[in-house]
């Protein structure tokens, strides 16, 4: 048994005295190696190893040669094998998957099936030090923070299920080196030799360069940069659990079913780096996976702080965000968002007896403005309207009364909306002012020809738009 790789094992507390564990074994070097290393360490740990290969039904005899030398190999070594066939090119036909997207989900239920069924502690998989090295290279150069900076870990977790990786510190050589000193040989899978696939191209033509034009030692100090990375990550996701933690109790964070609301006051009070913790650690409240969600959205998360009230922008998953007044809402499109209610952006003032002069006067000078619709202050009759007053939003059949041919008729809302290049969506978050089943006032677009004041109104209402 290599020493480093039981060390390795212990330090990340990967396994433990008669644990059962899962060996996800291809036939390939890191897997073969990793299965003989786990059969010594069984030895030692009086664990329960079982051997999981999985026939992806692409590569023919060559594949069905893979499977029968991993069945061979651990019958003579007494390790329990199974064997799953799956038809990966039809599923990701059907799925609208890629071959290499379609295989690894195969691959992952495979293995888990078995370990719910055996009640395994862990699956173990056979990545190695040149993964990660080509797994941080890759996240950094498709814009990766600092989570992705840290490359594949030594242990996660996935649908319940504990992954480890026993040789994620092991140079490729080292474990050639292992299997020639134990006289075990092992299955060249002919993908891995095309340049078809990032990775491929990355392990036989970038590497190489690396190693030999700029540090013969690159892939262990990118793998040292992982570890300093994946510390850093561990560090601002406590912080930023504390966080979230306490700002659930305090109302600055809410979190419901396919929302997420997060107060702006609040993020702003952060440091950069915890800003994009808090918001990494509270999106997947909403979907099962982080894959498809960037750096770049991220940003445009937080960037909502500085943004006007009603700014959206656009997330995978078919989630949005959008920024309110004190808040930054998350949650999916196909349901309405949290919105804040409509009076807060209006404010109010009745005026009745001797300030009703000064009043008209500046109600005459914006009746007279061709722009009136664009000012944030208007007057009504409030004689007319009274307790009908009503701050709210769109609703369906909307209609505001307007002049036309000498009399007044009834416009939909809606079309006033869509003339204004407003979407139907756009629109549902337009606060406005109603009277009764009346739109009186759209702000920046239209008010009513109804309600005006005239000299023998004896009280006024002044409303102001506060805010957009």
């Amino acid at each position: 048994m290599d020493k480093d790789i039981a060390s390795y094992i212990i330090e990340n507390d990967m396994l433990r005295t008669g644990d059962c564990v899962i060996a996800a074994v291809s036939g390939g070097a890191d897997s073969m190696c990793m299965l003989f290393c786990l059969s010594e360490l069984a030895k030692e740990m009086s664990l329960s190893l079982h051997a999981v290969h999985v026939n992806h039904g692409i590569r023919g005899a060559e594949a069905d040669g893979d499977e029968a030398f991993v069945r061979d190999y651990c019958a003579a070594h007494d390790i329990p094998f199974t064997a799953v066939h799956e038809d990966v090119p039809a599923i990701a036909r059907k799925e609208g998957k890629t071959l290499e997207e379609a295989g690894r989900e195969v691959r992952y239920n495979a293995l888990f099936k078995v370990a719910r069924e055996l009640n395994a502690s862990a699956v173990a998989l056979a990545h190695n030090q040149s993964d990660r090295a080509e797994t941080v290279l890759l996240n950094l150069l498709r814009g990766s923070g600092i989570t992705g900076g840290a490359g594949i870990r030594p242990v996660t977790h996935r649908s319940g299920i504990k992954l480890i990786r026993p040789l994620l510190s092991i140079s490729r050589n080292r474990i050639e080196e292992i299997l020639a000193e134990a006289g075990i040989s092992f299955r060249t899978d002919s993908t891995n030799l095309s340049d078809e696939h990032t990775r491929n191209r990355l392990r036989s033509m970038v590497f190489p360069l690396l190693t030999q034009e700029v540090n013969a030692r690159s892939v262990e100090h990118l793998c040292d940069f992982a570890r300093d990375m994946a510390e850093v990550s561990d560090l601002i996701d406590s912080e930023a659990r504390d966080i979230i933690e306490k700002a659930v109790e305090d109302g600055s964070v809410s979190l419901r079913t396919g929302k997420v609301r997060i107060g702006v006051k609040l993020l702003k009070s952060l440091p950069a780096a915890l800003q994009t913790g808090v918001i990494r650690l509270l999106i997947p409240k909403l979907t099962s996976s982080l894959k498809d969600i960037s750096r770049t959205h991220i940003s445009s998360i937080i960037a909502l702080m500085g943004a006007g009230t009603s700014k959206t922008v656009s997330l995978p998953y078919g989630l949005t965000a959008t920024r309110t007044r004190d808040f930054i809402l998350i949650g999916t499109t196909d349901e309405p968002g949290e919105q804040e209610p409509a009076e807060s952006f209006f404010e109010t003032k009745v005026i009745t007896g001797d300030a009703r002069a000064s009043a008209l006067t500046l109600i005459a000078t914006d009746s007279s403005d061709p722009f009136s619709n664009k000012n944030c202050t208007k007057w009504f009759d409030y004689d007319n309207i009274c307790e009908n007053l009503e701050f709210r939003y769109p609703k369906p059949g909307d209609t505001i009364p307007v002049m036309i041919g000498g009399r007044i008729c009834r416009k939909e809302v809606a079309k006033v909306f869509r003339e204004a290049g407003i979407t139907a969506k756009q629109a549902g978050s337009v606060p406005i002012v109603a009277c009764g089943d009346s739109v009186i006032w759209i702000p920046g677009l239209r008010r009513c020809d109804a309600h005006f004041v005239t000299p023998e109104t004896k009280t006024i209402i002044e409303i102001t738009r506060t805010r957009t």
